[in-house]
């Protein structure tokens, strides 16, 4: 019977499994895992091990509960289950989400208990919840709440629940987000009052229902004798939980999933639950798929060296029977700029640009990729369409400052930063100038009766200050807002270590657009383009465009020609993988492996990791996940992928030792203040800055950007 299946599939359906497929597909009856390597084919088997349960088991299509945990999934498994074996198979059988089987649920709770649960997400709803979280967040702290701070307050509310973190000891633990305790309880309290629903109460009331109606969970159980969990690596605590119990004690569950795939730690993803998943269910079976049909040989080869440095997975051996092994460059570049410059040489000739992908740690490397494609007319579309840089209050404060250069009248501008800069400027001196008439704000100011002499020198001076400021190019103004107007003294005083970091890669962004630009207006009016150039991308979505993608976004996809772009240390891995690394946690940094190894296998045909050397005349360390796939590289013997340097190294500008610096010597710096230098080889100085610790910068670079000076 079971050859005979086979041969069905092969002869009508023209299907061919491997072994490790065809072992599969044969499981019928308790609990089983199978663990599938990138590439391998488990969509494909698990329809057919759907259509086999149907065809030769005689079980009804509809006992067949498929789960996975994105609609676009679940309607590619129905789709594809649907074209292959529609014909043969009478019913339906039930391709859902997780949280489509839970509102389904709920919905037949509700009818019996009469209750009539509502939907608050989405901006179509009356009520909605990010509306709700923004009014709680202000009666609670008394401030209005800002874009990433409304986003972080989702993201921890969703991971809470997720992970079934008691509140009070998540609150213990983690101290980030303020008046955190009573923002959730009321938050909980109100939808229980009203039978409000979120998407992650879908899932925490149904795990409630069946731990308390246990006449609906048997309901459930008999309608689903068989369950199939794609994508199960995905799984958070709570759908673990869901699953386990309506599984029941006859636990015919059939987990698909790969452990070293497992990216969605923040929103609560639990890959620990399928390494114990032998000691939930004591009788189970595993089964491993290993071959990869995506990836030529060597990505396939280093891909499985490079993700078996983590500790905490199933032990498998990735292969290929795919005979080339030229796929994978590691490309050394001088800085950001010969980065976008490669990039577009790299695209510029391609007709198949959405075959091609370009794919980041974090959504603003979309920012400046999105500017050099657009000024060279490549047509891109970008994945992640929800982009908060342009509405980042740091962007709209910088904003501020330059549309306030050019025109003094701007009071919205004003009342944004005046206390955000050396200005010593009182809120009331501020609502007094509401009133006034006088064009510009600095003679409002002056007009405050209130102020002292040396508070009108003060003004006088700020005036001066933005005059200046509206004759600069933009990048020389982004610095004189930082040090001459003092923003950077704000935002190290009101920003924790981390934030600064994420501010300073936004910083980094409007650096890099202003390049483009010699004026600020034009400056200005580019920026304004590139919102709507990146709002237009989305139209792009099903045409010839290059895709440009988050690599949490490009998981379950695949394209011929990879680029991924930002490998450096303390970005990816970031800073708090790393620090929690140093105290023995290795969760987090394992996790960004499984990121880095996600990028990596998404390549058909060829695979280019971009490293720079510099960035904003800083010297970049190289992500420690290159280093590792260059070692494994060489451990493999595959020397096709040694780096390659495609810019030429720079000629030593300064014959013997003719430039201003030397040991000793104290300097200043635009970013980093007042330094002295510890250490000069070549073209590299080490500085010890109060602010910062030591910085190692290129001697050329200070030189051409004017950037060090001696003190």
């Amino acid at each position: 019977m079971q050859n005979s299946f086979f041969h069905f599939l092969q002869n009508k359906f023209q299907v061919n499994l491997n072994e490790q497929q065809k072992s599969a597909v044969l499981h019928k009856d308790g609990p089983a895992i199978v663990l599938a390597v990138p590439g391998a084919g488990k969509t494909t088997m698990l329809i057919c091990r759907t259509a086999y349960l149907i065809l030769y088991h005689k079980v009804k299509p509809e006992q067949i509960l498929s789960i996975t945990f994105s609609k676009a999934s679940a309607k590619d498994m129905s789709k594809r289950f649907n074209s292959l074996f529609g014909p043969a198979v009478k019913g339906t059988v039930p391709f859902s989400t997780i949280h489509g089987f839970a509102y389904k649920l709920i919905r037949e709770h509700g009818r019996k208990h009469q209750i009539q649960y509502t939907l608050i997400e989405g901006d179509q709803v009356s009520r909605n919840k990010t509306v709700l979280l923004k009014q709680l967040f202000h009666q609670i702290s008394g401030d209005y709440i800002s874009d990433d701070q409304l986003e972080e307050l989702i993201s921890t509310i969703s991971y809470i629940k997720n992970s079934l973190t008691p509140l009070k000891a998540y609150c213990e633990e983690h101290r980030d987000i303020d008046h955190l305790y009573e923002i959730y309880t009321q938050y909980e309290n109100y939808k229980r009052k009203h039978h409000f629903l979120d998407f992650d109460d879908m899932l925490t009331l149904t795990l409630e229902i069946f731990k308390k109606d246990t006449a609906l969970l048997q309901y459930y159980r008999q309608q689903y004798p068989y369950i199939q969990v794609d994508e199960a690596q995905d799984t958070s605590r709570v759908q673990h939980e869901i699953i386990r119990l309506l599984a029941g004690s006859q636990s015919n569950l059939f987990m698909v999933a790969d452990d070293d795939q497992s990216i969605y730690g923040f929103r609560g993803a639990c890959p620990e639950m399928l390494l114990c998943f032998q000691d939930t269910y004591p009788s189970a079976k595993s089964f491993f798929m290993e071959q990869n049909y995506r990836c030529p040989n060597d990505i396939v080869k280093i891909s499985d060296a490079f993700i078996q440095t983590n500790q905490a997975r199933y032990p498998k051996k990735l292969f290929s029977d795919r005979e080339d092994h030229r796929g994978m460059q590691i490309i050394h570049l001088r800085d950001e700029q010969d980065q976008l410059n490669y990039l577009i040489n790299q695209l510029s000739d391609r007709d198949d640009l959405s075959n091609a992908a370009i794919l980041y740690r974090n959504n603003l490397s979309a920012i400046s990729l999105a500017d050099k494609l657009d000024r060279h007319g490549i047509p891109f579309y970008i994945r992640d369409s929800k982009n908060l840089f342009f509405r980042h209050w740091v962007v709209q404060d910088v904003l501020s400052f330059l549309r306030l250069s050019l025109d003094f009248g701007d009071f919205e501008s004003l009342e944004r930063i005046y206390y955000k800069m050396n200005g010593y400027i009182p809120k009331t001196a501020i609502q007094y100038s509401k009133a006034s008439h006088y064009a510009s704000v600095f003679d409002r100011l002056l007009n405050f009766p209130q102020f002292r002499s040396y508070q009108r020198d003060n003004i006088h001076r700020i005036s001066l200050n933005f005059t200046e400021l509206s004759t600069l190019s933009p990048k020389e103004a982004f610095d004189f807002i930082a040090y001459t107007l003092n923003y950077r003294a704000y935002l190290e005083s009101h920003c924790k270590k981390n934030s600064l970091d994420g501010i300073d890669l936004i910083l980094s962004q409007l650096k890099t657009i202003a390049l483009g630009t010699d004026t600020i207006q034009e400056f200005l009016s580019r920026f304004d383009d590139l919102q709507r150039v990146l709002e237009d991308s989305q139209h792009n979505r099903y045409t010839n465009a290059v895709v440009l993608s988050t690599i949490h976004s490009a998981k379950g996809l695949e394209f011929d020609r990879v680029l991924m772009v930002d490998l450096f240390e303390q970005h990816f891995p970031g800073k708090s993988s790393l620090e929690q690394a140093r105290k023995g946690d290795l969760s987090l940094l394992e996790e960004e492996r499984r990121l880095f190894y996600v990028g990596m296998t998404r390549a058909k045909e060829s695979l280019g990791l971009l490293v720079v050397k510099l960035k904003n005349g800083e010297l970049m360390k190289v992500s420690r996940f290159v280093e590792e796939v260059a070692n494994c590289a060489e451990r493999l013997q595959l020397t096709s992928i040694i780096p390659v340097q495609t810019t030429a190294p720079s000629p030593n500008i300064f014959p013997g030792s003719n430039h201003p610096f030397s040991i000793g010597l104290k300097v200043v710096h635009p970013k980093f203040g007042m330094g002295e230098i510890k250490d000069l080889r070549k073209d590299i100085l080490t500085v010890r800055f109060d602010s910062v610790g030591n910085r190692d910068l290129s001697i050329r670079l200070c030189v051409e950007k004017q950037i060090l000076f001696p003190a």
